[in-house]
């Protein structure tokens, strides 16, 4: 009869951490639950949860057949439903996908190493939901998909671009809580300061797109691999449902000009939907490209006033608000990343 230990002690962590080492994967540390499965007093398998994330699967090779993946999973199920989560996520190697297909996951998209499935509501279902809530037509349109923390005149002049070259545009607003600024208020500035322009509509990306949904670490150890698994998963979400569902037929990009992984994430985008993507040359400021982290670095050194020539009055309205001022603070003492 098998024993399930939830984890909750630093040495059951340790335990874990160990197990997981001496079997070639590596532990992750946005995992927020975690269990191990024992055969009397042998350790043989365990899972684990990060958010909505199903991560860490692990059943020793003698234990391989024995519904034991079942029994995590079953598991890690009820744990979400008790949290009242209903739609999670599993990555896992392609040879595995028959196991989470019985046990009722549905494919989202599927590369030569990984499938990503889900529960509940399949994405096709829930971005038709989404397209009639907005009352986003059939015509053919252009499309962003920008985080904006906060957002900037680049972000505006990029917007304003595709806004004059299309007839249509939506702009998805990335719906992740990962970011100095929060989702509702970064959707918030990004409707005002758009409010201007009649044919674009704005709407939140939800968790599909640029999302915690990332390739986890454990049976992919190389961190290129890993982060071109990342992209390639999220670029075919985009093409297989969005620009389908959406009737999207061509997405703007803003140039990269700082970060690598964006850039790269461009060119992967281009790779995939050729003509279907153009990039924009990014809004210059004194001869230097405006970006959301040289925003972020003036909070940091308390220069808001010289934020007005790099924001719309609409991030810059945010800013001077007492919600807008915490946030200043928080980005004042901690050390800034690119998100």
């Amino acid at each position: 009869m098998f024993k399930i230990k939830e984890v909750i002690l630093e040495e059951e962590q340790q335990t874990l951490i160990s197990f997981l080492s001496k079997n070639n994967l590596e532990y992750e540390y946005d995992i927020d639950f975690s269990i191990l499965v024992y055969d009397d007093d042998q350790l043989i398998a365990t899972g684990s949860l990060a958010n909505n994330i199903m991560k860490c699967f692990l059943v020793i090779e003698k234990y391989k057949g024995k519904n034991v993946t079942n029994l995590i999973f079953k598991y890690l199920v009820d744990i979400l439903y008790s949290r009242n989560v209903h739609h999670f996520f599993v990555f896992t190697l392609p040879r595995n996908e028959k196991i989470f297909l019985s046990l009722n996951m549905k494919r989202v998209v599927k590369t030569m190493n990984t499938v990503l499935l889900e529960s509940g509501e399949h994405i096709s279902d829930v971005l038709t939901r989404l397209k009639i809530n907005y009352d986003i037509s059939n015509n053919k349109k252009a499309c962003l998909i920008i985080n904006a923390n906060p957002m900037t005149l680049g972000h505006q002049y990029l917007i304003e671009t595709a806004a004059k070259e299309n007839k249509e545009v939506i702009v998805f607003v990335v719906s992740e809580d990962l970011s100095s600024f929060p989702f509702s208020d970064r959707f918030k500035i990004i409707k005002e300061a758009t409010k201007h322009l009649d044919n674009v509509k704005v709407l939140p990306s939800l968790s599909y797109l640029v999302s915690r949904i990332t390739f986890p670490k454990y049976f992919l150890k190389e961190d290129q691999l890993i982060q071109d698994e990342q992209t390639l998963v999220d670029v075919l979400v985009y093409k297989e449902y969005y620009a389908k569902i959406f009737k999207i037929n061509l997405r703007y990009l803003g140039e990269e000009p700082f970060s690598y992984n964006t850039s790269k994430y461009n060119k992967v985008l281009q790779d995939y939907l050729g003509q279907n993507v153009k990039i924009v040359k990014r809004l210059e400021h004194n001869k230097k490209a405006i970006s959301a982290s040289q925003v972020r670095k003036l909070m940091k050194a308390d220069k808001i006033e010289k934020l007005k020539d790099l924001v719309p009055q609409a991030t810059y309205d945010f800013l001077l608000s007492d919600k807008g001022k915490e946030i200043i603070k928080k980005v004042q003492s901690k050390k800034l990343g690119r998100h």
